[in-house]
């Protein structure tokens, strides 16, 4: 099968989960594999080859998402554990894309990453503050937000060192896992509405679109020594 049409799969997959979590969220659980094996296989069909460091991500992400919707005060460890796997493993990818030559930074282009590091630094410093009190280890919350922060920031680095077009997937990447992260403690210490854990959904599911995607396009970013480094 050529990948556009796993692609698709992985797509429809997706909104079917975001579907039916929110008529039963126990019943989503067994849509969440179905869109990750799809993904996966998306990868295999564009590449030719397997990825150890792409599997570890969505089963570790998976699994997260999994304990995260189902309860996270009673799994809130198991969460951060794994929350910490899955973000090693996309920065195990980021590597190679750090190690290349960077453009000459000016000015004027330094402003709006700086006031988007500012933004994400204010909004995972208020998760913090916020939630803090709430949550059952509060050594592993602090471990994750700033593994988020770090995370966040390389997002905005590699834009900056290189102009590839392929770079906007970081910012969706970072986004989607920001509001993922806020939306997930507020849906459970806070509005613990159906319009909220839909919306939860939707930001896991960009998540892994952007993520996926970017595994594939990140082979043509390292590669692609136009004029954009």
């Amino acid at each position: 099968m050529s990948p556009t049409k796993y692609w698709y799969l992985a797509l429809a997959s997706s909104l079917l989960f975001i579907i039916v979590s929110n008529v039963d969220l126990f019943l989503g659980f067994y849509v969440k594999p179905v869109y990750v094996l799809f993904f996966y296989l998306y990868y295999y069909a564009s590449t030719k080859k397997h990825n150890l460091v792409f599997l570890i991500f969505q089963v570790s992400a998976l699994i997260a998402e999994i304990y995260f919707l189902k309860d996270l005060n009673a799994h809130f460890n198991e969460v951060i554990f794994y929350f910490i796997i899955a973000t090693a493993m996309m920065l195990i990818t980021f590597v190679p894309v750090l190690k290349i030559k960077p453009q000459e930074m000016k000015n004027n282009i330094l402003i709006e990453p700086i006031l988007g590091v500012i933004f994400c630094t204010y909004l995972i410093g208020h998760l913090i503050l916020v939630f803090y009190h709430y949550v059952p280890n509060k050594v592993l919350f602090i471990i994750g937000a700033s593994l988020l922060w770090i995370f966040t920031i390389i997002c905005t680095v590699i834009p900056l060192r290189n102009r590839h077009p392929y770079n906007i997937h970081l910012y969706i990447i970072a986004a989607s896992l920001l509001v993922e992260c806020i939306l997930g403690f507020l849906y459970y210490y806070s509005i613990h509405i159906s319009l909220m854990l839909a919306t939860l959904n939707v930001a896991i599911c960009v998540h892994k679109t952007a993520v996926s995607s970017y595994f594939v396009k990140i082979i043509k970013v390292r590669s692609d020594e136009r004029d954009y480094y």
